[in-house]
């Protein structure tokens, strides 16, 4: 596995988890409020999951700027991919590449000629 895809696995790994526990404290801290409510919150000060509300919800900031930090970095290293596609679908990319002369490094294989089906290159 590449460099790369070793960065992106990670990357993608620390967005997913961030994302469940972002999205488990978002939906425990609406089922069950942790604020006072002059009296009237008959959860206030009750543990949920072995953690008490106030734990929730700062375990929910804290995994939510988790999350924004791990989508930042992530439009980073696919900004030119994101470029490209911008680019193809409003037509402004070039034709830079037939599908037989892709190579695995072109940074927008998208925006090759799509009008002749894919042919393998065959050893002659």
């Amino acid at each position: 596995m590449s460099r790369k895809a070793r960065i992106n696995f990670a990357l993608d790994s620390i967005i997913a988890v961030a994302f469940l526990l972002s999205a488990l404290s978002g939906v425990l801290l609406y089922l069950f409020p942790s604020g006072y409510q002059g009296g009237r919150n008959p959860y206030y000060g009750s543990e949920i999951l072995f953690l008490d509300g106030h734990t929730w919800s700062s375990l929910h900031t804290w995994v939510s700027f988790v999350m924004i930090a791990g989508v930042l970095v992530h439009l980073v290293l696919h900004w030119n991919w994101i470029v490209c596609m911008i680019k193809n679908m409003l037509g402004l990319g070039k034709k830079r590449a037939t599908r037989s002369t892709l190579n695995e490094g072109d940074v927008c294989p998208v925006l090759a000629d799509t009008a002749r089906p894919y042919q393998w290159r065959d050893a002659e």
